[in-house]
């Protein structure tokens, strides 16, 4: 499906190596030294500079590069070069021990991971930018996550949930996977994917989703098929839609709480149902988004003769959503909170 055959997975000291291990943006981040912002102007790390005369950008082949109006410039590599006096090879091996990559035999201060960035900003338009990513065998770290929410193996495949060895942003690997932080990947067609890293406190998040792709639509027929259309959910991630489908409830999601684009389509799924509920986060952005959704449909007379009024309910306590229930006090709190509101 992707042509990743250039990538290296090799353990010998070379630039594919080291930018399958890290990516040009952590290592410009690692010696500029803070969290720049590409295609904005800010003082040389090369030398003293009064004005901001000093920038990071993409080129046209998308690659990651630095200008200093002084005269240097050139990829992330010329930058260790450059302010280290060092040969190419000298300044590959400054970034393996310095980032703590593992490579060439180095095992001084290897980590699970490599040096990471809380606050790395990186830079994505949605629909310019070509992600892609290298699928692998669900790890034991991927199958406990999953079956801590009664996601089993089989329903991740059903809703094309991957388990990603690394990610790559216009064919430039930027992130990786380890047992520090497991990254998946949710593939909506061949051009639409949304990465979803749980455990990182840097990039969370990131994707080329649009506002039409809808979470959990491929799977609804197949939803309504083994449990009926008597009931519809409307929750806000793959991950919650994939619990009720645990437990016996079809589901669907917008990208996110207050995506008004994607309220037409969930119009033409809603008179088909019995029921419908919004199930959304129990806090101020989850209780807005549902109100405005509820105001949506009734404004716009989405109803049928068949469907009783689409209305919001909220998981009670310190709960926020279905999966973080599930999770802390199992599969049966699930059922519960359904049969206290008559939805099992």
């Amino acid at each position: 499906m992707y042509d990743l055959k250039s990538v290296s997975d090799g353990t010998a000291l070379s630039k594919d190596a080291i930018l399958d291990r890290t990516s040009e943006a952590e290592i410009m981040r690692h010696y500029i030294g803070f969290d720049f912002t590409t295609n904005r102007a800010f003082k040389s790390p090369l030398r003293d500079d009064e004005r901001p005369s000093f920038a990071v950008y993409y080129n046209e082949s998308k690659e990651l590069r630095f200008k200093d109006f002084n005269g240097a410039q050139g990829t992330c590599f010329d930058l260790v070069m450059v302010l280290y006096n060092l040969s190419f090879i000298e300044a590959m091996a400054r970034v393996n021990q310095d980032l703590c990559l593992g490579l060439a035999g180095y095992v001084g201060n290897v980590n699970d991971a490599p040096i990471r960035y809380n606050n790395f900003k990186l830079d994505i338009e949605k629909k310019k930018n070509l992600i892609q990513f290298k699928p692998q065998v669900f790890t034991d770290i991927d199958i406990k996550y999953w079956r801590q929410y009664c996601i089993t193996d089989r329903m991740l495949e059903m809703f094309n949930v991957y388990s990603a060895k690394y990610v790559y942003l216009n064919k430039k690997p930027i992130l990786f996977y380890s047992r520090a932080e497991p990254m998946y990947c949710y593939k909506f067609n061949e051009e639409q994917v949304k990465i979803y890293r749980p455990k990182s406190k840097r990039i969370k998040w990131m994707g080329n989703v649009t506002s039409e792709d809808l979470q959990g639509l491929e799977q609804l027929s197949t939803a309504v098929k083994n449990f009926g259309d008597k009931t519809l959910i409307i929750t806000k991630s793959l991950k919650d839609v994939m619990c009720l489908y645990a437990l016996g409830i079809p589901a669907v999601a917008p990208q996110s709480e207050n995506t008004r684009t994607q309220y037409e389509i969930l119009a033409k799924l809603v008179p088909h149902f019995d029921t419908v509920k919004i199930l959304f986060d129990n806090d101020e952005a989850g209780k807005k988004g549902a109100q405005e959704l509820q105001s949506y449909f009734g404004n716009n007379n989405i109803t049928s003769k068949r469907m009783s009024w689409v209305e919001p309910i909220f998981i009670p306590g310190e709960h926020k959503d279905i999966s973080d229930l599930i999770c802390a006090e199992g599969f049966e709190s699930g059922l519960k909170f359904l049969k206290n509101e008559q939805l099992e």
